[in-house]
């Protein structure tokens, strides 16, 4: 193949855009041969993604196998099962997959590069080199880039010279349109433009879609929110005059596009991934973009901050205080009220995060007939200290129970916490040392599995009876153990004698 059937596209950052380049490449593979034909680099798993997935529309009734490398071990996998025709993946996915031979690029056809400024941006394309190293020299090459900066200049001067260059108009910068844009994923746009909708509330607004794909979800949207096809809210691709409001769910392939879209519009707002600011920009001519808050979020954290301060003031006007101003009354020389407040406030925020964290954890412990082995949490380094808690399995204790039990009570955090093992009357848990007494003091008392919970440390031992049995925490002392504290709980005639009897026989 010779040089000329090499091509440069120059175009913006957008999904829209990709059928563009990929379809002259899709329509020239060969569905008889097994083999990789196609392979697309991009710079991460998103975008070899949504490469993939414009590959299967325009695949639609032809037999071709196409993977997406978002994964080197899944796709290795999957090579082995079902050779792709057309491979798209990240250049670092691609290159261990090379790398282990669980893909050979040796008869491929056909290379894509999209897009090779962020290759480019991201720090030096060292993956890029190798993998276009491992391709035929006479493949035919697709690069395709939203800028011509130097670096990208010489890139193309290395993998695709001469190549036939496809570039969109460059716009006057006497044309400048402000944009305003919401960062969004390429998956969280429909629920996006819903929230707008609700937001702004325009009389007339046109979604600018260019995705004939995704435009029956935009329509099918519209109509979910009550707007009919004879509404001044619509999809289209130009907006009549004086239209309120601009959305563009796409981004157009050219400024001259964006006018047709937008010139008349009073607002435009874009819906853009954070990777298409630069093509935003140049679609915008220099005109002025900013970013656009939606109220939802920002009503939400409103309110959270307004929770805060009723509880704040609840508390102020309701329970005595006079102990925690002692405390903080020495820091007010270096530090104002306000300050010291935002500091307790910062706190309280961290400890709550992290009852949460606890509570996640707690869920998420198994029973102990589903994993009898004792269960050990990470905590922070430091001294442990085992606590005896007379709660075991013939409760139907798990792991969880007593685990919450220790937070809510203790206001520990999972950290403080390590092994928590349940036996048959008892169960011993590991809690940091520096706060045993206050776990001990506050725990016990309360109910667990609906049983008075008593907490002590495991090391005491009663001062009578110095069996075997009584030394062996895990032996036959641990059920006698079980046994006296069901006859601390529960009044003198309980297990304190057995054990001595127990000893006896043995």
């Amino acid at each position: 193949m010779s040089r000329g059937q090499n091509v440069v596209y120059v175009m913006p950052h957008d999904w829209a855009s990709i059928s563009q380049f990929l379809s002259p490449l899709v329509d020239r593979i060969d569905e008889t041969r097994a083999e990789i034909q196609l392979v697309v680099i991009t710079a991460d798993a998103d975008a070899a993604a949504a490469v993939a997935a414009a590959a299967v529309r325009l695949t639609a009734g032809r037999p071709i196998q196409i993977l997406a490398a978002t994964s080197a071990a899944r796709a290795a996998r999957l090579a082995r099962l079902r050779p792709p025709q057309i491979l798209v993946g990240a250049d670092t996915v691609l290159l261990e997959l090379v790398s282990k031979a669980a893909i050979k690029l040796a008869d491929t056809r056909l290379a894509c590069i999209a897009w090779i400024d962020e290759l480019a941006t991201r720090g030096g394309p060292a993956a890029l080199e190798t993998l276009m190293a491992e391709l035929p020299k006479d493949a035919a090459r697709t690069i395709v880039t939203s800028t011509l900066t130097p670096d990208v200049e010489a890139l193309l001067e290395r993998y695709a010279r001469r190549a036939r260059r496809v570039v969109a108009h460059t716009p006057e910068l006497s044309e400048p349109t402000p944009i305003s844009f919401v960062s969004v994923s390429s998956q969280s746009r429909l629920g996006t433009l819903r929230r707008l909708l609700d937001d702004v509330n325009p009389t007339s607004a046109l979604v600018f879609v260019r995705d004939a794909e995704l435009e029956p979800a935009v329509r099918a949207l519209l109509r979910t929110l009550g707007y009919s096809d004879d509404d001044d809210v619509r999809v289209g691709r130009t907006a009549a005059p004086n239209t309120e409001l601009v959305i563009l769910f796409d981004l157009p392939a050219t400024h001259e596009e964006l006018r047709e879209a937008a010139g008349t519009a009073a607002r435009t707002i874009a819906l853009v991934q954070p990777r298409q600011l630069a093509s935003l920009r140049a679609l915008a001519a220099g005109g002025a973009i900013t970013p656009y808050t939606l109220a939802e979020p920002a009503s939400l954290a409103r309110a959270h901050e307004a929770r805060i301060r009723t509880e704040l003031r609840d508390v102020l006007i309701g329970t005595p205080v006079d102990r925690e101003l002692l405390a903080l009354e020495p820091l007010l020389d270096d530090f104002d009220g306000v300050e010291l407040a935002a500091a307790a406030l910062k706190l309280l925020e961290q400890e709550r995060e992290r009852a949460k964290q606890v509570e996640r954890v707690a869920a998420a412990a198994p029973r102990p007939s589903d994993a009898p082995a004792p269960i050990s949490r990470a905590r922070d380094a430091g001294p442990m200290t085992r606590l005896f808690v007379n709660v075991g399995a013939r409760d139907n204790a798990r792991p969880g129970d007593l685990m919450g039990a220790i937070a809510n009570q203790a206001g520990l955090s999972s950290g403080d916490v390590g092994k928590i093992d349940i036996r048959e009357s008892h169960s011993i848990v590991e809690v940091a040392s520096a706060v045993a007494d206050t776990v001990i003091d506050r725990v016990t008392g309360t109910s667990i599995r609906g049983r008075r919970a008593l907490v002590r440390r495991d090391e005491e031992r009663p001062p009578r009876g110095a069996g075997r049995g009584a030394r062996d925490a895990g032996g036959r002392g641990g059920r006698g153990g079980g046994d006296r504290n069901r006859g601390e709980s529960r009044g003198p005639r309980g297990g304190g004698g057995r054990g001595p009897r127990r000893e006896a026989r043995e």
